[in-house]
């Protein structure tokens, strides 16, 4: 096999030390809940923290391996968001990546952006427990910590196959399949030493089976079924980049992910409808025009979106500066339509699921 165990000769050292301790802006504290119950009266912007920066946070999981910040134990289904932001590095958040545990143990990973897969370590999860990872589309900023974790796998034990899925390509994009094979085909993939990862005859690695999902230009099509999960997919428009939204059910709940989208498709709609929980991106400021608006959906359409679906709970994610600091408004522009809960996301916050 030609991945070595053998420890490198040369250690290359970063010039730099970067913790958690890191936002400074004038801006709502992050992560907490924004607007309680349906048919509340005002609009209460979140108060800021005392030092205004993010809290420290390390070794927190959903599950057995960690107490979750609503603490959830093991116990149940929960949602963690190991990256709330874009692919700014200024925004200082580990980019898009979700993750869903189960009874205690880390089942499905949505996505993988950069800094996430640090995220990833902190919550305790291990790669040899997901039962399968989703990839929305292949932006740098929802997939390029991918690599890490696989190679991360391998100091894991870990013999089932670990199926992935993800878009078909078109002119500017390769499709899922071929993504994975640029990156890790033993003959000619950027990471070829990984390559026994895509060799069903490996005996010292899993296959890292890989799928393209094409569904119709309406249709929700199951794409999953296997330990009592269920997922869901159908087709969300960002742009000229193929993206998938997704949706997950297990032990009685759901959970929809809208990935990058400018919302103007109908499917979310669908896809999402009575979700327990809706996690949308909030990529862009009400008013948003031009390639912004072609890429993301502005909180008023977020809003429209969660009300037709009647999703029980909305959390915001991919926040990027250019929504950073602007919470209050955002959700005027939520609420203009949806009264139901909305929370801004964290980097390793836990959201219980429940019916």
């Amino acid at each position: 096999m030609a991945l070595q165990r053998a420890r490198p000769r040369l250690r290359i050292a970063l010039g730099c030390i970067i913790g958690l301790h890191l936002v400074a802006w004038a801006a709502p504290s992050l992560g907490d809940t924004a607007m309680a119950a349906a048919g509340a009266q005002a609009l209460v912007p979140v108060p800021a923290s005392a030092s205004g920066q993010l809290p420290a946070a390390s070794n927190v999981g959903c599950g057995a391996k960690g107490v979750g910040l609503h603490g959830l134990g093991h116990q149940g289904v929960a949602l963690q968001v190991l990256g709330s932001g874009g692919p700014e590095l200024q925004d200082k958040r580990a980019s898009s990546s979700y993750l869903i545990w189960r009874a205690g143990v880390p089942r499905v990973l949505i996505d993988s952006g950069g800094g996430s897969a640090l995220r990833f370590g902190e919550s305790g999860a291990t790669m040899s427990d997901l039962d399968v990872i989703l990839l929305t589309h292949l932006h740098v900023d929802h997939t390029a910590d991918l690599t890490a974790l696989v190679k991360s796998s391998f100091f894991e034990s870990r013999h089932r196959k670990l199926p992935l899925f993800g878009p078909a390509g078109n002119q500017f994009f390769p499709a899922t399949t071929r993504f994975i094979q640029t990156l890790f085909a033993s003959s000619d993939g950027a990471y070829r030493y990984l390559g026994d990862f895509l060799n069903p005859n490996a005996t010292d690695a899993y296959l890292l089976n890989a799928h393209d999902v094409v569904p119709g230009a309406h249709e929700v099509r199951q794409i999953y079924d296997a330990q009592g999960t269920r997922i869901f997919a159908t087709t969300v428009v960002h742009g000229s980049v193929p993206a998938i939204a997704y949706r997950v059910e297990l032990d009685g709940v759901s959970i929809a992910f809208s990935g990058d989208t400018n919302g103007n498709n109908g499917n979310l709609e669908r896809l999402a409808h009575d979700a327990n929980l809706f996690v949308a991106h909030n990529a862009v400021p009400e008013g948003a025009t031009g390639v912004e608006r072609s890429l993301h959906m502005p909180p008023s359409v977020i809003g429209k979106i969660a009300a037709a679906a009647s999703v029980k709970q909305l959390v915001l994610s991919h926040r990027m500066l250019r929504t950073l600091g602007h919470e209050t408004e955002s959700l005027a522009a939520i609420h203009t339509s949806y009264t139901g809960q909305v929370t801004f996301a964290d980097d390793l916050q836990c959201f219980p699921v429940s019916r």
